[in-house]
């Protein structure tokens, strides 16, 4: 063979075997990546095995503070603060003091924030007759401390800012299609309706005291970390969002038998529930019975307020005029961080001109929820604790997300004498600020309704 053919040869071999070679390549480096990721890569593997990890960590952790929880069987002092018995702090870096938002677990995994009262900002020297229980002869000192605690946090007692609703905390009920208060009351079969806030006029008053004794004596009170939430839909499994949607999705028919309420992260908000069923829901949270939880009195709410304003980063203006910067409205854009939130929807339906929420409740499988555009349509609601933006001084969804429930009147004969406070999904932040308060019917009861337990 001459030269030049042997040489022809020999290129062409060269060059069949270079795409042999390159081809083969190629299919490795596919079969690689496909190994590497995909639903059951080695990648995707490692990721789902850090988060259940993780997620085991957790709970172990939350496990053992419940168990320390259980057996405080007394008050304890952790950081100047009153722990109450069947209650723990966290002790977590972040959690642990009051200017960062001191957080403890009681022994049913619920988890509380404490809510400092300057004591320089109310009355001194008051000596009461009865410390925990009702008194006439105290009625007075809790008059003067109330003034002093609205006097304290006044940027916030009207509502949002230029709303003008001064309300005061009374007891109200519905007597048929009217509404009583104690001043008109006139039987003592109306002071025993529940049908207003859920308490009788003597609960309410017994309640009120206790409450603002509590608040002087130890300089401020717990507030539930989360919304309350649906118990047994923290996972993100089929069995809890099947749950969620079941209870999450209409009117429960009786409260004594619906899913109890707590405070916890990744639980679907425990709404459709009226103010009465809210204040029966929120008494059972208490872990001990040396102390009482319940619906937040409106006093309460503005304390809340000031108190954020006073220790977090938020300024006046972002908690009563515009809370955009920390809230879940249909006009904010809210990065999702939990690995297990959950959502459902808010839709319109042109057809009929109406709203209706979808009940189907899913894990986000993105990291972002994009705002929605200025028809409210596919208006988002979120789990409890779903995003680190909502949350301030280890408080989640205080504003947006949610309306909740407080023990406040209105007024007498009004349209709305239960009172709900802060913001919802479905409004724009700029209309309903954490500080907003609003009145409604006693019956109502709708997707965009919840409420937050205080404890005292």
């Amino acid at each position: 063979m001459k030269k030049e053919e042997l040489k022809k040869a020999n290129k062409g071999i060269t060059l069949i075997a270079l795409v042999i070679t390159i081809i083969v390549l190629l299919i490795l480096a596919g079969v690689s990546i496909a190994t590497l990721t995909g639903d059951n890569g080695i990648l995707t593997k490692a990721q789902t095995a850090k988060e259940k990890n993780d997620a085991a960590e957790k709970e172990e952790t939350q496990k053992l503070l419940q168990a320390e929880a259980n057996m405080n069987l007394e008050e304890t002092e952790y950081n100047g603060v009153r722990i109450p018995a069947g209650m723990a702090p966290t002790r977590k870096e972040g959690e642990s003091t009051v200017d960062e938002g001191l957080v403890a677990v009681d022994k049913n995994g619920n988890e509380w924030v404490w809510i400092e009262v300057p004591k320089s900002e109310m009355p001194e020297n008051i000596k009461f007759v009865n410390e925990t229980g009702y008194s006439e002869d105290d009625k007075t000192n809790c008059d003067s401390i109330t003034t002093a605690l609205k006097t304290y946090a006044k940027s916030y007692t009207e509502g949002s800012k230029g709303q003008g609703r001064n309300w005061t905390d009374e007891w109200y009920a519905k007597d048929g299609e009217s509404y009583i208060t104690e001043n008109t009351a006139t039987e003592e079969r109306q002071k025993e309706l529940k049908t207003g806030c859920g308490l009788t006029l003597n609960e309410y008053k017994e309640t009120y005291q206790k409450m603002i004794k509590s608040l002087y004596k130890n300089g401020g009170f717990w507030i539930g970390r989360y919304e309350a939430g649906i118990d047994g839909t923290t996972g993100a499994d089929e069995e809890s969002l099947k749950l969620g949607r079941t209870e999450s999705s209409a009117r429960i028919d009786n409260v004594s038998t619906a899913p109890k309420a707590i405070s916890q992260k990744d639980a679907i908000p425990y709404n459709y529930v009226r103010c009465s069923e809210a204040q029966k829901l929120a008494k059972e949270m208490a872990p001990d019975s040396s102390k009482t939880s319940s619906l937040m009195f409106g006093i309460q709410w503005d304390l809340v307020c000031k108190y954020l304003e006073v220790k977090s980063n938020l300024n006046e203006p972002d908690i009563n005029t515009d809370s955009q910067k920390w809230g879940n409205y249909y006009n904010v854009e809210i990065p999702i961080t939990s690995s297990n939130a959950k959502s459902a929807y808010l839709y319109y339906n042109n057809s009929d001109e109406k709203y209706y929420f979808s009940n189907e409740w899913t894990k986000m499988t993105e990291t972002t929820k994009q705002a929605v555009d200025s028809n409210k349509e596919n208006c988002i609601l979120l789990s409890t604790g779903a995003s680190e933006k909502t949350k301030i001084l280890n408080i989640y969804d205080f504003a947006g997300n949610e309306f909740e429930w407080t023990l406040e009147h209105a007024t007498a004969g009004s349209y709305g004498p239960c009172s709900f406070r802060g913001g919802a999904f479905n409004y724009d932040s700029s209309n309903s600020p954490a500080s907003y308060r609003y009145d409604r019917n006693t019956p109502d009861a709708f997707s965009n309704y919840s409420f937050r337990p205080a404890l005292y």
